[in-house]
């Protein structure tokens, strides 16, 4: 479809949310970068895209409830070339929102620390951007290519959206950590509590979604108005899709 979309619609706008690589309560946690494209999908519509467009979906991906919008609208970064960026409150938010520090950004989620330089590779596939700090000024802002490191465009705004479904904040986690003592008591060897607790990622954490948020919304809620075109064999995908998630639940 996307490709039929490019023939006869080429200047048609075209988001794609794709579903986890992981089945239901899995152990382990979605690829980086298809959590990082869902991501840049929900934070373009929290905040509303100019014009009609075409999301693309699939039924796996449209199923499973996500953070509601007013969280991921709230949950974003932006700075401008000459004004002042707290660099300690710019790593904790990366660190929240599901960012990994590493020693040289390759994929999106991860990011750099070097001196005044500041590395970051958002979520969408725009590609990684420099923030040169100059004191706690943004002297400069350029995005760049991750393996020539070759500045491709200089920039003037920067806008920075989460990584993941879960925000490591201090709601989230006080959440996650009543909810887990309600359903199975005090505990001290779960290396999951153990992470969120002390405000780490811990693999397979996502699947524990609905523990970190109070309010969890669909991808219709999202879009209530869409017009909404179904794919043939939908009915036999959503009954199997049903009855995996039962069987992972076991």
């Amino acid at each position: 479809l996307r490709a039929a979309l490019a023939f006869f619609a080429p200047g048609a706008v075209v988001l794609d949310f794709p579903a986890w690589d992981c089945l239901p309560y899995d152990r382990v946690s979605p690829n980086p970068e298809i959590s990082a494209r869902r991501m840049a999908t929900l934070a373009a519509l929290s905040h509303g895209v100019p014009g009609p467009f075409v999301l693309l979906t699939t039924l796996s991906a449209v199923t499973q409830r996500l953070p509601a919008r007013d969280q991921v609208r709230g949950a974003s970064f932006s700075a401008q070339v000459g004004a002042r960026v707290d660099e300690f409150a710019l790593k904790t938010f990366l660190v929240r929102m599901g960012f990994s520090q590493v020693a040289t950004v390759t994929e999106p989620g991860d990011f750099a620390v070097r001196g005044g330089i500041v590395d970051i590779f958002p979520p969408g596939d725009s590609g990684p951007v420099r923030l040169d700090l100059f004191g706690d000024v943004l002297d400069g802002l350029r995005r760049f290519d991750a393996e020539t490191q070759r500045t491709t465009e200089k920039l003037t705004t920067i806008d920075l959206a989460p990584m993941s479904e879960i925000m490591l904040d201090e709601a989230s986690i006080t959440r996650f950590r009543q909810t887990y003592r309600i359903e199975f008591g005090a505990t001290t060897d779960d290396p999951l509590y153990e992470a969120v607790s002390a405000g780490r990622k811990h693999q397979g954490m996502e699947h524990w979604l609905p523990w970190f948020h109070d309010r969890m919304e669909t991808l219709f809620d999202y879009l209530p108005d869409a017009s909404v075109m179904l794919d043939e064999q939908v009915t036999p995908a959503r009954i199997a899709r049903g009855e995996g998630s039962v069987d992972q639940y076991e």
